[in-house]
């Protein structure tokens, strides 16, 4: 998505805004601000002996005036911008993004919350960027009302935005020490056309022993089924802790398969299919510097698929803050190919401070060829360090691949990260 000029001048509207309002709400205010230059290459070579390969150098920057915590007005802003210098590969290719924009008022009893721009909207069903207004407030003790309206980012605009829409909230009821329980829902028109309507709870529940239950369902008024239920009970004894859990999908009522829905996984939508999968992972904290996890997954397809089960057994040794290497063995035991193998891997990151080095390798060996291929590599290295009293970082890594997919698969990153943080006094607003 590449911002039109309106875009810009209308988060240069909101910035001017803030400069003009926020410094009345404090003595001081903070600026924080962050640039980050990502530099990604890859070497891929396909079918035929064909390759593909691109050099894309992202530009990422973040500013927070004042502080999200800090009762009082603060601007907060993150976007990107994207130039690809490969040769044979969406050669000089360019976009950008505004991923969130958004001025927050915070009340001094911190029981009001109000934000206005670009943001994103984690609640219950809603897990969406809008263009828009969020509020939220404590309406009497332990009962929570959040609601939000505005224009999906999400949506594409060949149509025009005219008729975009997204509106929703949630209510919660919680009591510290016993339970948290919500109510949600999400409206979502595209053109004029209602495309998405889903209600959806959420539990956090504390049982006697320190057990929690953990889950949210959600319902689709749209298709009328179920969309997801996911469930999860945490049991904590002595050393041991377990995790039991229970997942379910309908892909007819999770997916939308418009064709401008950002979601990569909505030819699933109409497929029928619905997936279910049940298991628990034990954890053993034998120490502070051991961990051990052993992990069991039931996949049960109702089309397509066959039922599958994951078994493998994770080990984790600590040495330090930043520092620790893992191990892990397991079995995906299925009547596929795909869901058929052995899969060993290890991996580290060692702090040496300033400087760290990190490490991942994984090896998969399936049980039958797929594209003529039995068997799957991953490799990692990486490194960084931060210089000049942590005023600047640079993150290096290099990634090679291969499986029945793809003969030969190299990645590298450069990351280069540069902090900016002042505190403004502000004596001269008060005069206002």
């Amino acid at each position: 998505m590449v911002l039109s000029v309106q875009s810009w001048r209308s988060v240069l509207i909101v910035v001017v805004g803030l400069l003009l309002l926020a410094p009345a709400a404090s003595p001081a205010t903070d600026l924080h601000m962050a640039s980050e230059t990502i530099m990604r290459g890859f070497e891929r070579k396909i079918e035929n002996g064909k390759e593909l390969d691109a050099v894309p150098v992202y530009q990422y920057l973040q500013l927070d005036y004042g502080n999200l915590k800090s009762p009082g007005l603060s601007l907060h802003a993150n976007g990107w911008g994207r130039l690809n210098l490969g040769e044979r590969y969406n050669d000089k290719d360019t976009a950008g993004e505004l991923l969130h924009a958004y001025l927050q008022y915070l009340s001094p009893g911190r029981d009001l919350l109000v934000r206005a721009g670009r943001q994103y909207v984690f609640e219950g069903v809603a897990k969406d960027s809008i263009d828009g207004v969020y509020a939220k407030t404590e309406l009497i003790p332990a009962l929570t009302l959040s609601a939000y309206a505005g224009s999906p980012v999400t949506l594409g605009a060949a149509k025009g935005r005219q008729g975009d829409l997204i509106l929703g909230g949630k209510i919660s009821h919680s009591r510290p020490g016993l339970y948290d329980l919500g109510i949600s829902y999400k409206y979502l028109a595209d053109n004029g056309k209602r495309d998405e309507e889903s209600v959806g709870t959420d539990l956090t529940l504390l049982l006697p022993g320190s057990v929690y239950l953990l889950g949210h369902s959600a319902y689709n008024l749209v298709s009328g089924g179920w969309k997801e239920h996911s469930y999860e009970l945490r049991l904590p004894l002595k050393q041991f802790a377990f995790h039991p859990f229970f997942q379910h999908y309908s892909y007819d009522d999770y997916f939308s398969n418009r064709s401008n829905s950002a979601n990569p996984f909505r030819f699933l939508k109409d497929t029928g299919n619905a997936l279910t999968v049940a298991g628990t992972e034990a954890f053993w904290y034998l120490s502070e510097q051991q961990e051990y996890v052993l992990r069991f997954k039931n996949y049960d397809y109702d089309q397509r698929f066959s039922s599958s089960q994951l078994y493998s057994l994770l080990a984790i040794w600590k040495w330090k803050i930043h520092t620790e290497m893992g191990a892990e063995f397991g079995r995906m035991q299925g009547n596929d190919a795909e869901n058929s193998y052995f899969l060993g891997r290890g991996y580290f990151f060692w702090n040496l401070k300033p400087w760290f080095v990190t490490g991942d390798l994984m090896y998969v060996s399936y049980d039958q060829e797929i594209y003529n291929r039995d068997s799957a590599l991953f490799a990692s290295l990486g490194g960084g360090s931060k210089f000049m009293d942590d005023a600047f970082s640079v993150k290096l890594s290099f990634d090679y691949s291969y499986d029945p997919y793809f003969d030969e698969d190299y990645r590298w990153m450069l990351k280069l990260g540069v902090p900016f943080d002042k505190t403004f006094e502000t004596s001269f607003w008060k005069n206002w």
